[in-house]
């Protein structure tokens, strides 16, 4: 599944220079017509803006970056199992979208931030969640680095205009709560396909159904 959202990125990226984009990414307005995430959009009829936007990013830069730390976080579809993997990505890609619009209301926004940051935060809870079959030693040194990742991300964020920080921390929140859940349910008789499927079904009823509690 990681390579295969990774694969995905690329191909809406090489779809956004088809279009006309360069190597320094859309334009705002070339963005809407991508399918990029804006409030007023997003809440009146064309909701599955927040789908798309997930696999959208402005420029070569923002597109590696969001990959390289997908690609970094990948071990984390073998500690969930693949699918579980995939639904928890995509409700927090979701959810991070969600975010975004109810602090950036008239921003386009577009990455796979939110989701990727969701699975930093499934890796965290997990970590948590299994503490005891970890050696302490080790489960401090990764808490200390995953702190650390947080800590620069979040300063980078408040520093840079062009971060959406709302978005990261959406997805974080979600890969938090699914991921402390799904460790802590998971057993060798766990149903993979019904524990996604209700992930989905409630990450997605989360992000759509908040559109609704936004200000017109």
């Amino acid at each position: 599944m990681s390579y295969a959202l990774i694969a995905a990125n690329v191909g809406m990226f090489a779809f956004e220079l088809a279009r006309g984009a360069g190597l320094g990414g859309p334009t705002a307005e070339e963005m809407i017509g991508l399918g990029g995430d804006l409030a007023a959009l997003a809440c009146h009829g064309q909701s599955w803006r927040l789908l798309s936007a997930m696999f959208l990013h402005y420029g070569l830069i923002h597109l590696g970056l969001n990959m390289l730390c997908l690609y970094q976080i990948r071990f984390v579809e073998r500690m969930l199992g693949h699918a579980e993997f995939l639904a928890l990505y995509l409700a927090a890609g979701l959810v991070g979208g969600l975010a975004s619009l109810a602090v950036h209301p008239n921003a386009v926004s577009a990455g796979a931030s939110g989701a990727v940051f969701g699975m930093f935060g499934a890796f965290t809870a997990v970590m948590f969640a299994r503490r005891k079959r970890v050696d302490p030693d080790r489960w401090n040194r990764t808490m200390r680095s995953l702190g650390m990742f947080f800590a620069i991300n979040l300063v980078y964020g408040l520093a840079e205009r062009g971060i959406d920080l709302s978005a990261h921390v959406g997805g974080v929140g979600v890969g938090l709560v699914g991921g402390f859940v799904l460790a802590k349910t998971a057993s060798p008789t766990a149903r993979r396909p019904l524990r996604a499927l209700l992930v989905a079904v409630l990450g997605a009823g989360i992000a759509f159904g908040g559109l609704y509690l936004l200000p017109g």
